[in-house]
């Protein structure tokens, strides 16, 4: 409420002479400054903000700050509704993972890389120093490497190639007793002459007879492993499995 001062008009009623010479009422406007009081209504802007933004401060008009409802942890900083930018070092939405800079494609550290909690450091070899840099090694003059020959000997494959000889070895067996087998079985088809074999005892024959296939298969085979067993013997001069194969 306040007062402002406006011009008012004022009518006043008097008499005149009319023309007959008769006695009229008129009225003359006069002019007052008058004070009255006026009630001014002033609007006022409100805003409400959306799921997820506030305003930085209460009288603001706009919604610029974005709300997180579990806090950035670490540092980082809440820059959309319920996600947040990290710092380096640290990952997730809440940044509440550890990132292990030594795992990553791209190589930090030259020798050795120790991950620690938001950020990593850098190691060396034996014999070598971290320099200032924190990254680079430099090899210590005073050291001198100790050179070791490591002899390999490949007992593993000879042991398994020893034992695939011993089971080459059981089928060859099997099949020589097939062989005696088949040439019983042959002896008794044929106690006749040759011109007198029927062709249904000549498939029969070459059925049985089959099994020498395999039999000749095997031995090569063993042959091949034999050869194996040989050269890994001569590289590490302390295996030696004598091999004695009967056909």
């Amino acid at each position: 409420m306040h007062n402002e001062t406006f011009i008012q008009p004022i009518y006043q009623p008097y008499l005149t002479t009319c023309r007959g010479q008769r006695t009229c009422s008129t009225y003359r406007t006069v002019y007052s400054v008058s004070v009255r009081q006026v009630k001014r209504e002033i609007l006022k802007v409100h805003s409400i903000c959306c799921p997820g933004w506030k305003k930085k401060e209460p009288n603001s008009e706009s919604c610029e700050e974005a709300v997180c409802r579990k806090p950035c942890q670490n540092g980082g900083t809440c820059v959309k509704p319920n996600m947040c930018r990290c710092p380096p070092g640290w990952g997730g939405r809440h940044c509440h993972v550890d990132i292990d800079e030594c795992r990553r494609p791209t190589r930090y550290c030259p020798q050795v890389c120790i991950n620690t909690r938001g950020s990593y450091r850098c190691g060396c070899n034996t014999g070598y120093t971290l320099e200032e840099d924190g990254r680079s090694c430099i090899r210590n003059k005073e050291y001198k490497p100790q050179v070791s020959v490591l002899a390999q000997q490949p007992e593993d494959s000879s042991n398994k190639l020893s034992n695939e000889v011993q089971d080459l070895r059981g089928l060859v067996t099997s099949l020589e007793q097939k062989l005696d087998s088949a040439l019983s079985a042959l002896q008794r088809l044929f106690p006749i002459k040759l011109s007198e074999i029927r062709s249904e005892q000549v498939q029969e024959f070459w059925e049985r007879i089959r099994s020498l296939d395999r039999v000749d298969f095997l031995s090569d085979q063993l042959m091949y492993m034999e050869e194996k067993i040989g050269e890994c013997s001569c590289r590490s001069n302390d295996i030696e499995i004598p091999v004695d194969l009967k056909r």
